[in-house]
């Protein structure tokens, strides 16, 4: 039996995954166009404001993020669990916005029409029955795919496809895998070799997370980063724990209550995984080591792994035992990955 994309996620149920979707034919639909000299990398700030406005509207955290020339990345995390507290009025007024009736190209409408919010008052049933749409990674994906793909053809006059196809998706089952798909997805530049080192990179969610630190640290972005690009030493210089809202510091909102640990050890762990090259031990090595430990794998593998994350598994990633219990759920005998988990997890 093939696995089919929905047996991959369940909108009912709280999960975090990888998704990756491509421009069709690998074009850099979203970089520079080599064969007409026109820029669109503009159009990486258009995902940017969509995930904004559907972040805003639909129960889907961003917990990470890299949109490339020819591809993007995201984490993402639907909280089906947050449906139970929010009453009948607040869902309709966000399947209306989500639905509007007419076709949005730059964003969701800020407010819900209140003739279409009491039309769907009227019949709780079908209320219930659409109320997990907001908790849908599909329709999340499709409706910014859809809005950017239609604006591009707008703007250059154009017909045709804009997509590759259909997004691949890998659901991320331990706290080990969420980890190492964050960093492989926000060190996506440096390993594309497009950035010189990490904090360099543009639209990506790891810029983020620095602007946070710079804001609640008072220094300056330079003092925070290590400017020596040959050896490749620790980003950070400084161990900042404050979190300021992330309102302060851009209109993507991005999740960081699924990491395992504070924000500034994360990025310890990330530079530990980004240096091309070893340098034998240091504070920020010893760091990151103790707390991939912690996690129940092997420093050293899961680093090499989560430099190739996507390709070390494919429809689902964590431990072996994990792996193991999905294959029966899934009536699988053995799901691609398991090979990799067994050599990165720590025997129970």
């Amino acid at each position: 039996m093939v696995l089919r994309r929905k047996d991959v996620f369940n909108r009912q149920q709280v999960g975090v995954y990888h998704v990756t979707t491509r421009c069709v034919r690998q074009a850099f639909l979203l970089g520079d166009d080599y064969q007409t000299g026109h820029s669109n990398h503009q159009r990486k700030r258009w995902i940017e404001e969509w995930f904004q406005s559907l972040t805003d509207v639909m129960l889907i955290e961003i917990c990470a993020y890299a949109v490339m020339d020819n591809h993007t990345h995201s984490i993402l995390r639907n909280r089906p669990d947050l449906l139970e507290n929010m009453d009948d009025v607040e869902i309709a007024k966000r399947l209306v916005r989500l639905y509007p009736g007419f076709q949005c190209l730059q964003a969701l409408p800020e407010e819900a029409d209140a003739e279409r919010v009491r039309e769907l008052l009227s019949d709780l049933d079908e209320l219930h029955r659409r109320k997990y749409l907001l908790t849908d990674i599909s329709i999340f994906m499709a409706r910014w795919e859809e809005a950017i793909a239609r604006r591009a053809n707008k703007v250059e006059d154009k017909k045709g496809r804009f997509w590759e196809g259909r997004f691949h998706c890998q659901k991320l089952l331990d706290t080990a895998s969420i980890l190492a798909a964050t960093i492989y997805v926000e060190l996506n530049p440096l390993r594309a070799n497009i950035v010189e080192l990490p904090e360099y990179s543009q639209y990506t969610s790891l810029v983020k997370r620095l602007k946070l630190v710079h804001l609640a640290s008072g220094h300056s972005m330079e003092h925070l980063m290590d400017s020596d690009k040959l050896e490749g030493q620790g980003m950070l210089k400084e161990d900042v724990e404050n979190q300021p809202s992330p309102k302060l510091v851009t209109n993507v909102l991005v999740c960081e209550q699924f990491l395992p640990f504070g924000r500034h050890k994360y990025l310890k762990v990330l530079d530990y995984v980004s240096r091309r090259k070893r340098l034998g031990k240091s504070s920020t090595t010893a760091t990151a080591e103790k707390l991939l430990v912690r996690l129940g794998v092997e420093p050293d593998r899961w680093r090499k792994t989560a430099r190739t994350f996507e390709e070390s598994y494919r429809l689902f990633a964590g431990s072996p035992e994990l792996l193991s219990q999905t294959a029966v759920e899934k009536k699988k005998r053995c799901l691609h990955g398991m090979r990799t988990a067994r050599y990165v997890y720590h025997p129970n």
